[in-house]
């Protein structure tokens, strides 16, 4: 399994593209750029995480995007979960997650 991590800056703020599976043997580089960047996001910051590259996203993947939102909220900052594709915005969906994260779908 493999992860590419892609962040960017955009003219709307930070941008993490996401490709590939998103499991627990790949989940560390994630963990590593996302909370570096919510955790020095300063308040009003819109961090987008691009999902539409993924292909697979378990339980270690969706613990990293809870622990990205709640490290934005303290902060004032925001985490949005751009363009998931259909079987990811179905994970949300079963597991509840799409009535807490900010989920921006395209």
């Amino acid at each position: 399994m493999t992860l590419r991590v892609t962040v960017s800056e955009t003219v709307e703020g930070p941008e993490v593209a996401l490709a590939g599976d998103l499991a627990l043997d790949t989940v560390g580089r994630l963990r590593g750029e996302l909370i570096k960047l919510v955790g020095s996001a300063e308040p009003g910051t819109r961090v987008r995480v691009d999902l539409s590259g993924l292909t697979l996203l378990d339980s270690s993947g969706l613990s990293v995007l809870i622990t990205a939102h709640k490290i934005a909220v303290e902060r004032g900052a925001s985490v949005v979960l751009a363009s998931p594709p259909d079987h990811v915005e179905r994970t949300l969906r079963i597991t509840g997650l799409h009535e807490v994260l900010d989920i921006a779908v395209s």
